[in-house]
């Protein structure tokens, strides 16, 4: 295993010893929490077929509700093995999208989990999981300078390495072919004089098939022109206060604090920019 090695022996230790029954697995998107995951449950599962030992709920094209979360408990407490050396896996992902009542459902099996029974919570921010979890769970963090196939990809572009903000999943998209032709778009966009919406709509038409991924990517792109800005002109205060302002209604935005359609979105960005002079 060539990526996150001290958590492969960490867990390893654990296995041999005494194994906490529950855990989250915390860092950003891309960086490889569930496949390292998979590969350490095969290094130490006896049965060949993982389908008898890990059991997964809330994928992304499967959101989970209550009776999800009631059916997977009770397929756990069927399944679970009653020797000390197999055990079951339970596998969480973006619990931060569940509902109240699933999270419920799931506090009361962390806190009284069957024997052999892991429950492994994957997020990629710790903010988003409710305290009463957090609590009774041992943390993990995963970062990308631990991913050996991060660093070879990194390698290939340093600037969009920065650009992406220690992002593996932005940076795959700005390596790419695709990637590298709506970056070149938002940067022109950044460096215009004027705001013209005809080409503020092709880079929507560019963006709108994978919205949520490369909306992700512009804001990146936007983020690292504007800390450049504030780098270059650090002894310019009004200029300062314009970028940070400006930073600040983009949070607002990429954390749908404001309800509006997509499209509404990027014309927000992109007209504040200019609003704020950040284009000279």
């Amino acid at each position: 295993m060539k990526n996150h090695r001290e958590h492969y022996q960490l867990l390893k230790n654990c296995f041999e010893n005494h194994f906490p029954h529950s855990w989250i697995f915390y860092g950003p998107s891309g960086v490889g929490k569930y496949k390292f995951t998979i590969e350490f449950i095969r290094s130490i599962c006896h049965s060949k077929n993982l389908n008898q030992s890990v059991f997964e709920v809330n994928n992304p094209e499967n959101p989970a509700l209550i009776d999800d979360i009631r059916e997977l408990i009770s397929k756990i407490k069927l399944t679970n093995s009653s020797t000390l050396i197999e055990k079951t896996f339970f596998l969480v992902h973006q619990m931060e999208n569940l509902n109240i009542n699933c999270i419920n459902a799931l506090l009361k099996t962390i806190e009284e989990p069957p024997e052999n029974t892991v429950i492994i919570i994957f997020t990629h921010n710790l903010r988003n999981i409710p305290k009463t979890i957090l609590s009774r769970c041992i943390k993990l963090k995963f970062k990308v300078n631990d991913s050996e196939d991060f660093n070879e990809i990194r390698a290939i572009n340093e600037e969009n390495f920065l650009m992406s903000n220690y992002n593996p999943k932005i940076l795959n998209l700005l390596n790419d072919k695709k990637g590298e032709a709506i970056k070149n778009m938002i940067t022109y966009l950044l460096k215009k004089t004027n705001f013209e919406l005809n080409e503020l709509y092709d880079l929507y038409e560019k963006i709108s098939e994978n919205f949520n991924n490369y909306f992700s990517m512009v804001l990146s792109v936007i983020f690292f022109e504007v800390k450049s800005q504030i780098s270059s002109q650090i002894y310019n205060l009004d200029k300062i206060k314009d970028a940070l302002n400006y930073l600040d209604f983009i949070k607002k935005i990429s954390n749908n604090e404001i309800k509006i359609d997509k499209k509404k979105i990027l014309h927000l960005i992109f007209s504040e920019y200019f609003r704020f002079n950040l284009n000279k």
